[in-house]
């Protein structure tokens, strides 16, 4: 048998498929169709059940920090959030056992995962619906997941990562290491260096400000939000962590960042969030900088990851970031 990581993403793919039947059987659903929606990082698929209705499971893939007690909170606050709040989330299915998340292997697959099912939630990709009104209402959706947040706290025991730090999640730190020397230019790599210490610095303020730390979705962009007969929902919680506010912001605003239009959806996300809560920026430049953290934070996963696309678009993707670094630097206040 070829080995698992050896094999295409859709051979990947063909390969989870026992693995999330296997799952399925933990749980009380009549699967009648199972199909995948996308194996680019997790297994992602959609079930349909014999009363017509339909779910998404979730096979995580076993990096990024993301195990049994991550994931744990993860379902917890998502539990919260359908319960105490009027917001449209994905809500976790209980296994027969009680649990929110279980474990499922297969011989063809080489470890274990941790999997979970979730309610479908309808509509398409916000990325697909970018406009001034629509990004109102994701600084609407995000503030109210704050405002959710400030007074939530995981069951005990369920620890989480902490964005205490230019790079919070657990790969390694290789973007500033001597092998990946050519693919910088000497002012490309001035342009990391000081972007890095740029948030660092951010990060430092945040800490002595001795704010209180709030779980945070961290990765919401306009490819995890749905939207549906104008309503947004935020999905794919995957990422969550402690923090702050204003890091939460700026990995929204970043993936806007490539658009014409960029000034004008942020001053409509700034819009929208207001609408909810005070807009929780200390200073002029401060979510910049962490904008600059999610670019960092992006190309080292890029340097982490194995796959053959992105080996292939390793030098573009290092270029193209420097630009974007490039642009926040020049507009950071003196």
């Amino acid at each position: 048998m070829k080995p698992y990581y050896a094999l295409t993403v859709r051979g990947q793919a063909r390969r989870l498929r026992p693995l999330a039947l296997a799952a399925l059987r933990q749980y009380p659903l009549d699967v009648t169709r199972l199909s995948m929606v996308t194996n680019d990082f997790n297994g992602i698929f959609r079930v349909e059940t014999r009363d017509s209705q339909k779910f998404i499971l979730r096979v995580t893939l076993p990096q990024g920090g993301h195990d049994r007690v991550h994931v744990a909170a993860e379902m917890a606050w998502l539990e919260a959030l359908s319960y105490e709040t009027e917001l449209s989330v994905p809500r976790p299915v209980l296994a027969k056992d009680g649990s929110l998340v279980v474990e499922a292997a297969d011989a063809g697959v080489p470890e274990a995962r941790l999997c979970a099912v979730f309610s479908w939630v309808p509509g398409t990709d916000l990325a697909r619906h970018i406009t001034t009104g629509n990004i109102a209402k994701l600084g609407e959706l995000m503030a109210k997941l704050h405002v959710h947040s400030f007074g939530f706290r995981p069951p005990p025991g369920l620890s989480l990562l902490s964005f205490d730090r230019v790079f919070p999640f657990p790969e390694p730190v290789v973007l500033f290491e001597q092998r990946y020397a050519s693919l910088f230019s000497t002012e490309l790599r001035q342009i990391y260096e000081q972007s890095a210490d740029w948030a660092q610095q951010a990060v430092d303020r945040l800490i002595a400000s001795e704010e209180p730390m709030r779980i945070l979705h961290g990765d919401l962009h306009q490819w995890n939000v749905r939207i549906y007969r104008g309503v947004l929902s935020p999905i794919d919680f995957e990422d969550l962590m402690w923090g702050w506010p204003v890091q939460d912001i700026a990995t929204t605003l970043y993936d806007l960042l490539r658009l014409d239009e960029y000034q004008a959806l942020r001053s409509a996300f700034l819009r929208g969030y207001t609408r909810v809560s005070p807009w929780p920026e200390r200073y002029p430049g401060e979510v910049d900088a962490f904008m600059a953290a999610r670019a960092l934070g992006l190309a080292n996963f890029v340097l982490n990851d194995l796959s053959s696309e992105w080996q292939r678009q390793t030098g573009e993707f290092i270029e193209r970031t420097g630009k974007r670094l490039c642009l926040l630097l020049q507009g950071r206040p003196v």
